[in-house]
């Protein structure tokens, strides 16, 4: 007695089946990679413009005029500034202790002395900045402004310690919501002591510098600014001479008004 056993043959239709199959379960797999890609996408785009919105900066509101040439920085808000041009060139930082009184500091370098062309010396200064608004009862604003501090200056033998206090008296006209000009009268009283060959030498300087400026808002946070002052310049040598020269500053600068 035989037993005929049945192999289970492939016929070319059976292989054909079975590639119909699995491209068709390549190509499902593909199509739900694809959609799962774009979702992924499409909240990682989302997530990013969320973030980009909550890290734009904001402003408080600004107010018309200037913020540092006749005008104010304003309660709570902080300004960075820095000037450049004769006699030399600053950066500062003031900050809005409140809507009628700004307070900082800057550092300043000199190559022109003391605003004196006739004595252009390498100097460094260091400064307390403090301005108060005073309200005239008319369309202008009128600020007073002290900058008590220290500077050191090299002439030629010499060596120079300034102690300083310059007080500036300014009236701001504004000329539209982001133009502010102003005319101002600058007093950068000063005592100093010379120390060299052998000597030393106690004078005062008293100039009085007159002019003006203006200030203009390119946006919420950045403006530029612009002034000239010119008048005589006096020092008083103690147990010496008394001179008059001419005085002078020029200076053109940026301030940025940081983020609330």
């Amino acid at each position: 007695m035989s037993m005929v056993m049945h192999s289970d043959k492939v016929t070319p239709g059976t292989r054909r089946g079975r590639k119909i199959g699995h491209l068709r379960g390549h190509e499902a797999g593909v199509r739900v990679g694809y959609a799962e890609g774009w979702m992924r996408h499409k909240w990682f785009a989302l997530a990013t413009l969320v973030t980009l919105s909550v890290a734009q900066p904001t402003y408080a509101a600004a107010s018309a005029g200037g913020w540092t040439n006749g005008g104010m920085v304003g309660a709570g808000n902080g300004a960075l500034y820095a000037t450049v041009g004769f006699p030399g060139l600053s950066i500062g930082y003031l900050r809005g202790v409140s809507d009628t009184l700004d307070a900082g500091g800057r550092f300043i370098f000199n190559y022109g002395g003391e605003g004196k062309p006739a004595d252009a010396w390498l100097g460094i200064k260091v400064a307390g900045d403090a301005k108060l608004k005073v309200d005239p009862g008319l369309p202008v604003t009128l600020t007073l402004r002290v900058l008590p501090g220290l500077g050191l200056y090299f002439p030629q033998g010499f060596n120079i310690v300034f102690l300083q206090l310059p007080v500036e008296v300014a009236l701001g006209i504004p000329v539209s919501r982001d133009v502010m000009a102003h005319a101002s009268v600058e007093v950068p009283l000063g005592l100093g002591f010379w120390n060299g060959f052998g000597v030393a030498i106690w004078a005062a300087q008293i100039p009085v510098l007159i002019g003006g400026g203006v200030e203009i808002k390119l946006d919420q946070a950045l403006s530029i600014t612009g002034q000239l002052h010119m008048g005589p310049h006096v020092e008083i040598v103690f147990g010496g001479i008394t001179s008059t020269q001419f005085g002078m500053d020029a200076l053109v600068g940026l301030t940025y008004r940081l983020p609330s």
